[in-house]
């Protein structure tokens, strides 16, 4: 983020306030992208509230107008359509939109647009939350829903994450409280979807759409929602879906959850060290993990050990096949496989060891009783190292090395 100029601004303008504080609440440090936003309204609303009669019907208007833009994928708006959503330009509204000049042949006009299309999708949010008629929410939620070119990815997860007390609370001050009703049927909707979510992953879309209804019980914060929604789960499968740090820790997020998840498979996700450091808080409450064809390196193995050290740690399967280990990175790895009496069956194949990695896997192999089977092929063994290796299978009648 600290790269893009337009999110620099919005963090700044968020979150300016809580750090010049001289006593900082750790409660209000925001936890989703939707109390992050919540907190940049709140601000322009604190500082220019006061220039406007009634911001809350303008907050709606500028809402309302930002929702269309959303459905037509409209990100620049005129005179004309402030005028159809009875705004005038003012010092309040430059809260929310920036005015650019526009050039026609020879003339010049005023053209106005939100300063990142995120506080479009946000302000959009709002108003649809805020709707008089609750009843009319359920059908934004499905029509946007069923969109397929992701252009209400956003805004259903801004929606989603409003149904929280804890993320409306600072606008309430403003704007008034959120429906009740509306906050149910929210709540009802996400949970319906990520039930008929669950089961629906055999295809790539399908993946896409669950990871999308795990990012809404992310921004709801709703801990009661999450357990019943993902309390039966036992497979999670991404694979081949290219996962951002902010997925890795929403998967986070939901795994922490959730008691029941045995298989975790998150192969041939791009996933690198940041998304692991995200990941790791969950990794060691699965049986079978597989992070085979991501780009760890030694560094991101390394906090896969740190799961494997854990107390509670779980995993009996363990994936790391082309993951970029080196013999750095080996010793580490092994060190923490002999704390873990579960281990079964190992995939270390396709990365770059040599016979430098042989007493440390000689030390897991006679250590280790659990393990039954470890692959190693395609590594960057002499033929010494790998008779080396297949040789410890003789005091081990039970182990399979798979070179």
């Amino acid at each position: 983020m600290s790269y893009n100029p337009s999110y620099c601004w919005i963090l700044a303008l968020a979150l300016g306030p809580f750090f010049t504080q001289r006593v900082r609440d750790p409660q209000r440090v925001p936890k989703t992208i939707t109390q992050l936003y919540s907190y940049y309204i709140y601000n322009i609303l604190k500082n220019h509230g006061r220039e406007i009669e009634r911001p809350r019907d303008v907050l709606l208007r500028v809402g309302q107008m930002a929702f269309r833009g959303v459905s037509g994928k409209k990100i620049v708006f005129t005179d004309g359509d402030l005028i159809k959503y009875n705004l005038q330009p003012s010092q309040f509204l430059s809260g929310f939109l920036m005015e650019l000049l526009e050039r026609e042949d020879s003339a010049q006009s005023v053209v106005y647009t939100f300063p990142h299309l995120t506080i479009q999708e946000f302000v959009a949010a709002v108003a649809q939350f805020l709707n008089p008629h609750p009843g009319d929410i359920l059908k934004f939620l499905t029509e946007a829903h069923n969109t397929t070119d992701g252009r209400f990815e956003i805004f259903l997860r801004f929606v989603a994450g409003l149904s929280s007390p804890m993320t409306a609370r600072g606008l309430v001050e403003f704007l008034g409280p959120f429906p009740h009703e509306t906050t149910c049927r929210v709540i009802d909707w996400v949970k319906e979807e990520v039930k008929r979510q669950i089961g629906n992953t055999g295809i790539t879309a399908g993946k896409r759409s669950l990871l999308n209804t795990l990012h809404y019980l992310f921004e709801s914060q709703n801990r009661g929602l999450a357990q019943e929604t993902l309390g039966s789960v036992e497979t999670l499968s991404f694979s081949g879906m290219t996962l951002t740090p902010i997925d890795c820790a929403v998967l986070s997020h939901a795994i922490g959850l959730c008691d029941t998840i045995k298989h975790l498979d998150l192969g041939n996700c791009r996933i690198e060290c940041e998304g692991i450091q995200r990941l790791g808080p969950g990794l060691h409450k699965c049986q079978e993990l597989r992070l085979n064809n991501n780009k760890l390196g030694d560094s991101g193995v390394k906090l896969v050990s740190a799961a494997l050290r854990n107390p509670e740690c779980k995993i009996q399967r363990l994936g790391l096949w082309d993951v970029g280990l080196t013999d750095s990175g080996v010793e580490d790895l092994v060190s923490a496989l002999s704390t873990n009496p579960s281990l079964t069956d190992l995939d270390l194949g396709s990365n770059s060891l040599t016979d430098r990695s042989v007493p440390a896997l000689r030390r897991l192999i006679l250590t280790l009783p659990s393990l039954k089977w470890i692959r190693l092929w395609w590594n960057r063994f002499s033929e010494t190292g790998m008779k080396e290796l297949r040789s410890l299978q003789e005091p081990r009648p039970g182990l399979m090395v798979d070179l």
